[in-house]
This record gives structure tokens, sequence and C-alpha cells, in this order.
């Protein structure tokens, strides 16, 4: 059981006291290619196995991934965002601008590292202040904290937390991006991280009573806590066209756009279940928030079922995405065309980037002992989607494009 926390403290669960060992896959480095098995602690009966993933979007690339990565490490270390120099190699190791190397394979080359930036301050600072704290952090200054920061995108020459590390690199991140996009573009990006910020605080108020929320009320908060918004609103930006106004907010683009958030972070969840699992049990990490963990809590399935729910309701999103984003396409203008494939282009760019990081590969961080002979797998991907199920929720959250 896990103790209640004191109130108002987004603060870890208790530790599980039993372990068992299990062999896991995971890499050294980015598309490191080495195999070996590696024998951790862990509860069994929680661990599930990654699924195939039906996605029929070609893979493809940018040829300045690299050239991105160098840049964002060098941004990285100059703000100092993170905690620790074993911390700082961890992230550099993780290569998170591979992630929209993957998904932007037409980004203009001085453009490529903005995104990149963005997913390294987003996972930085999930790290740092959402999932694995290093102590405690009261829900009121939590509360603040995020509110300023969404203050410094809406005016980042207003001078609000001149001495913490994440909003001057946040700061400066808005600035370039202002010298780059267009207005509207500004707005849709400040817009999109705000998103995220409201994620993150439905997620604290979770965790500090210590509950796991519903499937539905975890569907509608995961869309904007996931942090995919504010990597998807660069799909125009960095590849030099906008996105007209009226197809923008569209209903149906605007339904696209939130299926590649579910989809996306659905995947993520069942590609980070285990990790998620392994660290919160062995070194008493906040209640898990995810969703096959959701799924059983709420149905009483096993583990394994969960799993298998929550891979069937990602199949089925993925569908309904391809079906909707073909019908927009053939009646909408060539930039809408583009766009709209891009917008897919992230969910294959997700799978073919966690596949190779050891982000979503290595049960361990930087701040856990050293364990040798490590085993390398990629995800396995299928143009077959998988048995349908009668039974997979309601979801009321996103009822528009589900049903």
């Amino acid at each position: 059981m896990q103790s209640k926390p004191e109130d108002g403290l987004v603060q870890p669960s208790s530790r599980l006291l039993h372990t068992s060992t299990v062999n896991v896959s995971h890499s050294d480095g980015f598309d490191e290619r080495n195999r070996h098995e590696e024998t951790v602690p862990h509860d069994l009966v929680s661990l599930i196995e990654v699924p195939e993933f039906y996605c029929p979007i070609a893979s493809a690339s940018s040829p300045y991934t690299q050239e991105a990565d160098d840049e964002v490490v060098r941004w990285m270390s100059k703000f100092a965002i993170f905690e620790s120099e074993a911390q700082r190699d961890y992230f550099a190791r993780s290569h998170f601008p591979a992630f929209p190397g993957y998904s932007l394979p037409d980004a203009r080359r001085h453009l490529l590292p903005l995104p990149g930036k963005e997913v390294m301050w987003l996972q930085s600072f999930d790290d740092v202040h959402s999932d694995e704290p290093s102590a405690p952090v009261p829900l009121k200054e939590y509360i603040v904290l995020l509110g300023t920061l969404a203050r410094i995108l809406e005016d980042p020459g207003c001078r609000l937390l001149p001495e913490n590390r994440w909003a001057s690199a946040l700061r400066d991140l808005r600035l370039e991006i202002g010298r780059h996009a267009t207005p509207v573009q500004v707005d849709r990006w400040v817009d999109a991280n705000v998103d995220y910020f409201d994620g993150l605080l439905w997620e604290a108020v979770n965790r500090s009573s210590n509950q796991a929320p519903s499937v539905n009320d975890y569907v509608a908060m995961w869309l904007k806590q996931s942090g995919v918004y504010p990597c998807i609103v660069f799909t125009d930006i960095v590849c030099g066209y906008e996105v007209a106004p009226a197809d923008w907010s569209n209903p149906r683009v605007r339904a696209l756009r939130e299926m590649v958030a579910a989809i996306v972070g659905w995947d993520n969840d069942l590609t980070s279940y285990n990790k998620e699992v392994h660290r919160a049990h062995s070194r008493g990490y906040p209640v898990i928030q995810n969703l096959v963990a959701v799924i059983a809590n709420e149905s009483g399935f096993s583990i394994k079922e969960a799993a298998e729910v929550a891979r069937t309701m990602r199949d089925r999103a993925m569908l309904l995405f391809l079906e909707l984003r073909d019908e927009v396409s053939a009646q909408g203008s060539e930039t809408l065309r583009r766009y709209l494939d891009g917008l897919g282009q992230w969910i294959r760019g997700y799978l073919d980037y966690s596949g190779r990081s050891p982000r979503y590969r290595d049960f361990l961080n930087p701040s856990d002992a050293a364990v040798g002979n490590r085993e390398f797998r990629e995800w396995t991907l299928t143009g077959a989607v998988c048995n349908p199920r009668h039974n997979l929720p309601d979801l009321s959250s996103v009822f528009s494009w589900w049903r």
C-alpha cells in the first residue's frame, strides 16, 4: 500500500518491498546495435510485452538531425537545465532532437534545432519538476511556477524568475521562435505550451491526493500533459509555410491534431510502462499516471489485458486518423495536405525515435547504479491492425472523433 502524502505536496509514493528479476532491452546510446542481456529487480506481475504497432506511414528523417542534436546539447549546457553532470550526459545520450528529426524530414536546416530545444526542455522539466523530483514540491508553489512560466511565454520581456534556469531557457526559446515564426504561429506555439502546463497541473492534483484518474479523465488530461502539442505545433513553422487560420480552426483539422496527440501519447504509455513501473517500485516515485495502469485500475483487468486494450485503442485511433486525414486532404489545399501529412509523420517519428533511445529502452537513469549486460531491440511495426475488441472504453472526452 502507498502512504497518504502530506496535504499540498506532490510527493513520491512508498516503495514496494518485494522484487524479482526480469530481462529487459535497451541501448547504451542512440541507435546502438550491441546486444546483451540485463537483469534488474522488478515486480514480474507488472510487466507488459511491448506490442506491435500498426503504422502504415513510411519512415523518414532529416539529414540535419545530428547537427541539430549537437546544437541542442550546447543550448542545454548553456542554460544548465539539469541537476547533475550525470543527468546532463543522460539527456545528451537520449538524443531528444532525433524525435523531430524523424518527424520533420523536410525541416529547414537552420530551424530544425527549434523543436529539438522544445523536446529537450520538456523532458528536462518533466524529469526535474514533475515525474522524478528530488524532493516533494508544495502544490501551491508548483501552480505559481507554471503560471509564471506561462506569463514568460506571453511576454518574454517580463522580469520574472531571472534566476530560474528553466525559465531562462524557455524565454530564450520563445525569443528565438519569435525571430523565425509569424505572429500567428508564435501565438499557436504559446497556446500549445500553456496547454501542456494545464495538463501538468491536472496530473499534480491527482498525485497530491495519491489517486489514479478515470480512463476518460486520463485521456483528456494526457492530450495536454503528454507534451505532444508543443511538438507538433512546429509542423509548419520549421518547414517554411503557415497553415491558414480557417484550416487551423477547422473542427476536423483540430480533431486530427487531437488524434495525433492521443496516438503518440498512448504509444508513449505502452513503450514506457515497464520503466515507469520499475522506477516507481524501486525508487518510490509517484503513483503511475499511465493508460495501461488506469485501464487496469478502472476495469479490474490484469495488466496484460489492460495493455491489450490500450493497444487496440491506439490501433483504432490510427485507423480513424488515416480515414479522416484522407477525407480532409482530398477537399483541402496543397498547403493543408502538406500539413496533414506532416502531422501523421509525428506518429511514425515517435516510434522510430523511441525504439532507438535509451530514454525508453533503459530502465535506469543516471543516478542509478550501473548495470552491465544490456540488450537492444527496436519496436516492431506492422501493417496489420490487431484483432478488434467490442468492449473498448466509451471515451466521451474525445467523443467527436472516437464515436
